[in-house]
Parts: structure tokens; C-alpha cells; sequence
């Protein structure tokens, strides 16, 4: 997936300018866990879809209207962990 905090992420001008705050959220989240050695890569991953829950809820729970950026990423992992299981590669095609 592009990052919204770079110039060409093109979904559009303004549901991009709303996906730069809870990118960087996420960011610094993997980021977090990226430091912490005591955990295997599974057990980052559940932690970060936990996060991601999370964020939604709140996001949810907010008087206007969300960007669905939470719940894009959450069917990318769940697709993606999906194709491990199946042996089929994660990334079909680069952009």
C-alpha cells in the first residue's frame, strides 16, 4: 500500500489529507513493536490488528464521519494472512 504521507498517494485529495494522522499512528505503533525483541513476528502482527481494532472503535465513536483507513488495513492483513495459509504469495504484483 502507498503511504499517505508521501506526495503520490492517490486516493484521493481529500481522504488523503484525512489518512496522514492515523498513518503516522500506525507508524509509530510498528515502529513500537519493532523495538521489542521478546515477541515473534506473529505476535506483532495480532498486536497490531488489536491496535487497529482499537482505533476504529474510536474512530466510530467520534462525531464525524471516519476515513475507513483502520478497516483497509485490517482486511489487508487478514487477506493477506489468508494467502500464507493457502501458500499463495502475499504480494501478487509490485506497483
Amino acid at each position: 500500500m502507498k503511504s499517505p504521507l508521501t506526495p503520490s498517494y492517490t486516493r484521493g485529495y481529500s481522504a488523503g489529507l484525512a489518512d496522514k494522522e492515523p498513518a503516522k499512528k500506525i507508524y509509530d505503533y510498528i515502529l513500537l513493536l519493532g523495538k521489542d525483541s521478546s515477541k515473534s513476528f506473529e505476535e506483532k502482527v495480532n498486536l497490531l490488528v488489536a491496535y487497529l481494532e482499537k482505533a476504529e472503535q474510536e474512530e466510530q465513536g467520534k462525531h464525524y464521519m471516519g476515513t475507513g483507513f483502520y478497516r483497509t488495513l485490517q482486511s489487508y492483513i487478514k487477506r493477506s494472512r489468508s494467502n500464507i495459509e493457502k501458500g499463495k504469495p502475499v504480494q501478487i504484483r509490485r506497483y
